[in-house]
């Protein structure tokens, strides 16, 4: 293409240019490679740099000449170069056109060569060699190539490239891009990543070599296409040999074999060969990620002309597959512990692109329990799945498409705009981008699933096409047309592998995923009234059977979780880098203004803890769940787009937050989990307590042990012990091991009880709270007089120096707001449309005597449960600013309300204490029953000493 029909295509601003040129490169020679087979350049170092904010490079031919060029080093951003105006999250933020331009020196040697630049990755391109318009790539996911032209001959040339990373959607790809360059996660960076470099290839090159594991037959098929720029025949070896590397000390050398080949070099010429792996071949799986490094040498003649090629490729042995509703490698049944992955990496902005850190990464993601990640709506580079084979990690990217596929387009014809059925090119650059994807990084071991994109709605049947026609091109991997599509009316989709989903049926807003209907495959919800998590659970005796029942496929719980926490303020000196953490400084402010900022680290810790037990319960209902698919949290770390979500036990650094240990996590989220199902996690004394002890084992094989249990009191205090005996534990499901039958009569007050299940000789062992209460312990108003609300008699008797305790009704509450036990979902701001209260559990003062006869900690825990959800924080703005009640609730950081559902002052004469935890409907469970009696006994004591003072017109303003 000429450069002056470039141009006028250009401002045309025809969004088909990007797509067209990518497709042509993809078609041409973007034919992705693990390795290339050619002599390389290495183009990193400084590179000319300049900054096209006015968008006049291009018409002013800044490829050819330009005077005012700055400099920077490459890979790299502008963000890391410093090069840029500061925005809310970013030290120096540039969006637009940016030039780069580089003197390149060509070898002697390379002379008659093919010269191919390649840049790892980056944005929309575009390139010039010596001035001359080479071509563009439209690709963010993989590795961008360019056949430079047949002027690059040895000596010094110019090389000019132009990249945009702007927000101009005519320009950009018709895709929403997604995680894979997003502010919210990464950032919107401006540059190049990765390897960047010119390779020279002689007229017949290798240019693909895709390999084809067979674990039954014990070989590898090896799929070669070669390719050529001139119309020669030729003929000559293909040479095949490989060697165990990654599987401690066990060596295993496979003999060389040696295959013929001839083709023409003007057409792909595809060759495929059987390599036999030998009757002690190594098998990759999470448990043993033996991998193998393939060395393939060619040696091609075309008439005098010899050409050689020689490259290695990393490749393990496995067959990831689904039985019924379950995974399995290589035919092993396996529980998917994943974890949502939106490209957060706050430091560079970018996704690390060297293997060493990410092994770094995912071996730290693997002590927590986590053996898959799905990358929602981004690709990671080589060295993520590189790093996923050392390491063992199932990996799960997706295309960068977050919307519809399949939409009827606009079509303009003349003057007249016409509504015609025909799909848009948002089909057509998902299908390019799709089979350049598989090919770049289809070898990987750990790359066992593929899907379009998030939440993607539209055609069904397009998206089927698609889907068909990926496993067609790359039969490997599981496919899925997307994750949790179609959200408010899902369906499994006909033709996927698996199913990834909140819902496996009905609606969102009708009601049918409740515990009676059975449709859910998460614990929580945007909308707060649905889920188990926040209304549905009493004890443990909980999983998600009912909605796993609605699917004939593997079901992956989408996106669970979702558990926010407070700001840690002390994260702040971590950012370092490009990114900023001026949003916590932000939420401090808001919190001193509100009277409120001394609480900020007991907020943090206290919400911490119940976004952990809320984690748990979560992992566990699917871990109790009899063949289910698995689950993906959303997240192990932090989220800090869409409004900031912090919702990980890790920050966004992969730094423990200290909310709960390595260790204790580890007891619910690993290859083996004991698990405990009761279904009440408050009883009395004259209870017997019964639970049925199971077992999750997805471990490498079956366990033959002796399973024991333990109680202890909350101080740490043996009670009792025993053991069920010795227990054959299949491999490959969750199964039943006994029932723990345990009489609580000799527990004589009131205190918290934790059960432990452990198989010996193991590490694995889960422990388990019921909070036990004494069934004859009398309760004894005495001298405190109860009201329902802030009546005259009330007043009256506060007046004459009285004892008086207050359990509002909700009517008498006006600045009250609904109740709730899990932590608010995902953020405040983002599902406030739902009517989420947005609170975050409780801050407690639990050495208060108040508490004397209801243990508890400082944060929520399950006695709390009924108390909180059906109770009504109140809203105590109108009282001083210095005042805080015993049991405060966690307001979220954008609201920072003073909340609360028990406190106490002096009013008048008299002793006032308030309670709206809905006593009156709780006192038929023992832990409202309790709870009532604590309070009375407090307040019939000597210890009830309020020292705020409150005035009536202030105890008005909050009950009536």
């Amino acid at each position: 293409m000429k450069i002056k029909e470039f141009i006028k295509i250009y401002n045309m601003k025809q969004l088909k240019l990007y797509v067209c040129c990518g497709l042509l490169a993809f078609s041409l020679m973007c034919k992705a490679q693990t390795t290339t087979g050619g002599d390389n350049i290495d183009l990193s170092g400084q590179w000319r740099l300049a900054l096209d904010y006015n968008n006049q490079g291009l018409q002013n031919e800044w490829y050819k000449y330009y005077s005012q060029w700055d400099s920077m080093s490459l890979p790299g951003t502008t963000d890391e170069a410093k090069k840029g105006r500061p925005e809310s999250k970013r030290k120096y933020a540039y969006r637009g056109y940016a030039w780069y331009e580089k003197e390149v020196t060509i070898p002697e040697n390379w002379r008659g060569k093919r010269v191919m630049f390649s840049i790892e990755r980056a944005k929309g391109s575009m390139v010039w060699f010596d001035g001359q318009y080479i071509g563009c790539d439209s690709t963010y996911i993989c590795e961008q190539k360019f056949l430079l032209s047949n002027e690059a001959v040895p000596g010094k040339h110019k090389l000019t490239v132009r990249i945009y990373n702007g927000n101009d959607k005519k320009l950009l790809p018709p895709v929403s891009i997604g995680h894979q360059s997003n502010d919210g996660t990464a950032t919107n960076w401006n540059g190049m990543l990765g390897k960047i470099q010119l390779c020279a290839y002689e007229d017949i090159w290798v240019d693909q070599v895709q390999l084809y594991p067979d674990i039954d037959t014990k070989t590898v098929k090896v799929k070669c296409v070669f390719d050529g720029v001139t119309d020669r025949q030729w003929e000559g070896t293909v040479r095949l040999c490989a060697n165990l590397w990654n599987a401690g000390s066990q060596k295993h050398t496979i003999p060389e074999k040696t295959f013929h080949v001839k083709g023409v070099s003007n057409t792909d010429t595809v060759r495929e060969f059987i390599y036999p792996m030998g009757q002690d071949v190594h098998l990759w799986s999470e448990w043993n990620p033996a991998l193998y490094k393939l060395t393939m040498s060619s040696e091609l003649k075309s008439g005098e002309d010899v050409m050689a090629d020689h490259r290695q490729l990393n490749f393990g042995m496995r067959k990831f597959a689904t039985n019924g509703k379950q995974f399995t490698i290589n035919g092993t049944p396996t529980f998917l512990r994943g974890k949502h992955d939106g490209q957060v990496f706050p430091h560079q902005g970018y996704a690390p692109m060297n293997v060493d850190e990410w092994v770094k990464i995912l071996r730290l993601l693997k002590d927590w329990g986590i053996n898959h990640i799905r990358c929602h709506t981004w690709c990671p580079p080589e060295a993520c799945f590189t790093a996923c084979d050392i390491v063992g990690i199932y990996m799960l990217p997706e295309l960068p498409h977050w919307g519809s596929v399949g939409r009827k387009a606009k079509v303009v014809q003349g003057d007249v705009e016409q509504k015609l059925e025909v799909y848009d090119n948002t089909t057509t650059y998902l299908i390019g981008e799709g089979r350049r994807l598989l090919d770049q990084f289809g070898n990987h071991a750990s790359f066992v699933m593929f899907e379009i994109g998030n939440e993607l709605g539209g055609d069904r049947q397009e998206l089927q096409k698609i889907i068909t026609g990926f496993r067609a091109h790359d039969p490997r991997k599981l496919y899925a047309a997307g994750s949790n599509n179609f959200l408010t009316r899902p369906q499994q989709q006909e033709g996927d592998d698996y199913w990834s989903s909140t819902l496996t049926g009905g609606r969102y807003g009708a009601g049918v995923y409740t515990d009676c209907e059975g449709y859910e495959v998460r614990a929580s919800f945007p909308q707060s009234k649905f889920g188990h998590m926040n209304n549905y659970l009493r004890g443990t005796d909980y999983d998600f059977s009912a909605g796993n029942s609605h699917s004939t496929i593997p079901v992956i719980g989408h996106e669970t979780g979702q558990y926010q926490m407070y700001p840690d303020t002390s994260e702040i000196h971590l950012y370092t880098g490009v990114t900023t953490l001026n949003n916590f400084i932000e939420y401090q402010k808001r919190l001193d203004k509100a009277g409120l900022g001394d609480l900020s680290h007991k907020y943090f810790k206290a919400s911490g803890a119940l976004a952990a037990l809320c984690y748990r319960e979560e992992i566990e209902s699917a871990l109790r769940t009899k063949d289910y698919g698995g689950f993906q949290l959303l997240d192990l770390q932090d989220f800090p787009g869409q409004g900031c979500a912090l919702v990980g036990v890790l920050n966004a650094y992969f730094k423990p937050k200290g909310v709960i240990s390595q260790k204790e996590w580890h007891q619910f989220c690993s290859e083996v989990v004991p698990l405990l199902r009761y279904p009440e996690f408050t009883l009395t004394n004259n209870d017997t307590f019964e639970g049925r002890v199971q077992v999750a084992n997805y471990s490498a094989k079956s366990l033959s042990k002796p399973v024991n249990w333990s109680i202890k009191d909350g101080q740490g205090n043996l009670i009792d012990k025993g053991s069920f005996g010795l227990k054959d534990i299949p491999q490959g499901n969750v199964f039943d091991i006994a029932t723990l039958r345990y009489s609580l009569d000799g527990i004589n007050h009131a205190q918290k009880l934790n059960i432990t299940i452990s198989i010996e000789g193991t590490e694995y062992e889960n422990t388990y709270s019921i909070w036990v209460y004494p069934a004859d312990a009398k309760i004894n108003e005495g001298k405190v007089q109860v009201f329902t609300s802030f009546n005259p008699k009330a007043q009256e008797a506060l007046k004459k120096g009285k004892k008086v305790l207050i359990l509002p009704t909700p009517e008498v509450l006006p600045t009250s707001v609904d109740g709730a036990f899990q932590s608010d979902f995902w953020n405040y701001n983002m599902f406030k449309k739902y009517g989420n209260v947005g609170t975050m559990g409780i801050l407690t003062d639990d050495e208060h005597p108040v508490f004397a006869d209801f243990p508890t900690e400082y944060h929520s825990n399950w006695q709390w449960f009924r108390l909180l959800r059906y109770g009504r924080p109140i809203d105590m703005a109108s009282l001083p600013r210095e005042y805080r009640p015993m049991v405060q609730v966690i307001d979220n950081f954008v609201l920072n309300r003073k909340l609360g559902v028990l406190f106490e002052a002096q009013v008048g004469k008299g002793k006032l204490m308030v309670c709206s935890m809905a006593l009156q409907d709780n006192m038929k469970y023992p832990e409202g029953k309790q709870m009532y009696r604590s309070i009375l006994n407090y307040m019939n004591s000597k210890q009830f000493n309020p020292k705020q003072i409150l005035s009536v017109e202030q105890i008005k303003s909050i009950i009536h």
